[in-house]
């Protein structure tokens, strides 16, 4: 679903012009940047995730649950990566952060940080505590006890 908007915001990356920006107005950029900004956090979220899935499973055992396995914890990472990477383009859109000159830029960048870490610290562990709650909640992985069977050994025979 997001696959589309992913690759015309990494399009748009590679063929926009600092310069071009410089004329626009903000009622134009904050929108371009809310959209790259979810683009580049529903890339970066989904890939950390998929190491972490991966790096875990090759350290645990077989039955260990995912980080994220099931359709709702991935909607979950969906809509923590568009309402993340919405703040963060919205906020270096308003902040005017690509305006600012060389002299002042790593101002702007410290200023726009010190909005966003706060922010996509809080979110990051609202979306974490949900799906840690999610992942207990999944039936497959909750204690059923051991039934004997026809095959199993019986120690009463003797």
């Amino acid at each position: 679903h997001a696959c589309p908007q992913v690759l015309v915001s990494g399009l748009l990356c590679f063929i926009l012009e600092k310069n071009w920006f410089v004329d626009m107005s903000p009622g134009f950029k904050v929108p371009l940047y809310s959209i790259l900004g979810v683009a580049v956090c529903f890339a970066l979220l989904f890939s950390i995730i998929d190491l972490i899935n991966y790096c875990c499973g090759l350290c645990q055992s077989h039955d260990a649950k995912p980080l994220v396995e099931t359709e709702t914890q991935v909607y979950l990472v969906v809509a923590a990566a568009v309402i993340m990477g919405f703040i963060f383009g919205l906020v270096f859109g308003l902040l005017d952060v690509e305006d600012a000159d060389v002299a002042h830029l790593k101002v702007a960048l410290l200023r726009d940080e010190s909005i966003c870490y706060p922010i996509g610290g809080i979110l990051g562990g609202i979306a974490s505590a949900i799906n840690q709650y999610l992942r207990e909640e999944n039936e497959e992985y909750t204690f059923n006890a051991l039934e004997t069977s026809e095959l199993d050994d019986d120690d009463d025979d003797f």
